[in-house]
């Protein structure tokens, strides 16, 4: 119980302190795309990749801390996956349980990797485009996925290339794909994900007030990305004397929550 309850309070903090924090700052330049700045698309494309990560990772963890509270042991759906050397790396660490089931009953069924060069290219192709239109019923989500195998394939073709970078290098081409990725299934249409990554790739001298804010929150997603542990290699105290902290945090978050309605990006899928 008491482990469920820091796996819980753990994944709640990364919800409310990090995810939500950052949704309130750039979903109003989301909104207005059209007339996004070069320095707001970035702080939104970033912003949104730390939301989705923050988000989404506390809410498995809040349902791993509930599995403890009734004797169920969920297995672990992240690790790390901003750290990942490779995309093939990044879908090992990202969003687990989902990439293991498309492993499994996709494209292992397909013929894995054990027909040929061009058959694997094929099936990772294949899995990630039906990936992304599990997510919706949405052309974005298809791209999206279709995107994703294609990387998946290149980082597979060219991985003896790719070994010989430093791996800060590596990690850092990984996690941009990811961004790029991230921009296509936030965008509700072509339109909007090609402005957005047009003004992206456009530098103007653009001022960049009123940012501060926002700036100030992505930097804190980039930061926890970078020092936070997973949850998983945490070792969540079980002594009794840790009640009043567990409990002072659950207060500490309720208030942080201010009465608002919090809904997780999760439920839309």
């Amino acid at each position: 119980i008491a482990r469920g309850i820091g796996f819980f309070l753990f994944g709640l903090a990364k919800k409310i302190v990090i995810a939500d924090h950052i949704a309130s700052c750039i979903d109003p330049m989301l909104v207005s795309w059209q007339t996004m700045s070069f320095a707001e698309a970035w702080v939104a494309a970033l912003g949104y990749s730390c939301q989705l990560y923050f988000d989404f990772s506390g809410y498995s963890d809040m349902a791993v801390g509930l599995g403890y509270l009734f004797g169920l042991r969920i297995p672990q759906n992240f690790n790390r996956p901003y750290h990942a050397l490779g995309i093939t790396d990044f879908w090992r660490r990202w969003h687990i349980s989902l990439s293991s089931w498309l492993r499994d009953y996709l494209y292992f069924p397909l013929g894995g990797n054990r027909r040929g060069t061009l058959r694997t290219y094929a099936n990772l192709l294949t899995v990630m485009l039906l990936g992304g239109l599990w997510h919706g019923a949405s052309w974005t989500f298809v791209f999206w996925g279709s995107y994703h195998g294609v990387v998946l394939a290149i980082d597979r073709a060219a991985s003896e290339w790719y070994r010989r970078l430093p791996g800060w290098l590596y990690r850092l081409q990984t996690f941009g794909l990811v961004v790029v990725g991230w921009v296509f299934f936030r965008s509700t249409s072509f339109s909007m994900s090609f402005h957005w990554l047009t003004t992206m790739a456009t530098p103007s001298g653009t001022s960049v007030a009123g940012l501060a804010t926002a700036a100030g929150w992505v930097a804190v997603g980039l930061l926890a990305v970078v020092l936070l542990p997973e949850s998983w290699d945490l070792r969540f105290p079980t002594t009794h004397r840790w009640a009043v902290a567990y409990a002072a945090g659950f207060f500490a978050l309720y208030l942080l929550m201010n009465g608002k309605e919090r809904v997780f990006l999760y439920y839309q899928f």
